[in-house]
């Protein structure tokens, strides 16, 4: 040490120990000011706003984790409610099925029925107008009969000549 205080003394500076052990000793109070009024405020400062990040990362994943939820249960309500769409579907279209069936075999009935009516009526014409043709024919046989014979013919004659005609028209 001894060189260097000589070179200090011969720069123009004195180095004393005492002056040496102030700058230290205030060097230390500087460092301990410092320490209290802005490392430990920044410290702090830094150390809440980690807390208030993790903080809202947790309460992101706890969101995500819900929405996660709402949205598997929003899938399957959907995919529950296409399943009742789809058997409503099925359903209305089997009952539409049967109904166009018991509509059908009702209007089979109903056509069954009015043709058999139609049938029954025109049975009832045929024979009301055979009735009458047996009439006509009947007496016209019998004067053309009388006209060709000029003499009178019988009622027994009379139905011989229908029979005859009407069996040669039911061959026809």
């Amino acid at each position: 040490m001894g060189n260097l205080s000589f070179m200090l003394s011969m720069a123009g500076l004195e180095l004393k120990i005492i002056d040496v052990l102030q700058h230290i000793v205030l060097l230390l109070i500087l460092i301990f000011v410092l320490k209290m009024l802005v490392y430990n405020p920044v410290i702090k400062f830094v150390n809440k706003r980690k807390e208030s990040v993790e903080a809202m990362v947790k309460e992101n994943e706890k969101l995500s984790a819900e929405v996660k939820e709402i949205k598997a249960n929003a899938d399957k309500i959907v995919d529950e409610a296409m399943k009742k769409a789809e058997f409503i579907n099925f359903e209305a279209t089997k009952e539409a099925t049967a109904k166009s069936k018991e509509i059908l075999a009702e209007a089979k009935k109903s056509s069954d029925a009015l043709l058999e009516r139609s049938q029954k009526e025109i049975a009832n014409q045929k024979a009301k107008l055979v009735a009458e043709v047996k009439e006509e024919v009947g007496a016209l046989a019998v004067e053309i009969a009388s006209k060709i014979l000029e003499r009178e013919v019988s009622a027994a004659d009379n139905q011989k000549v229908i029979d005859e005609c009407l069996k040669g028209w039911d061959k026809n």
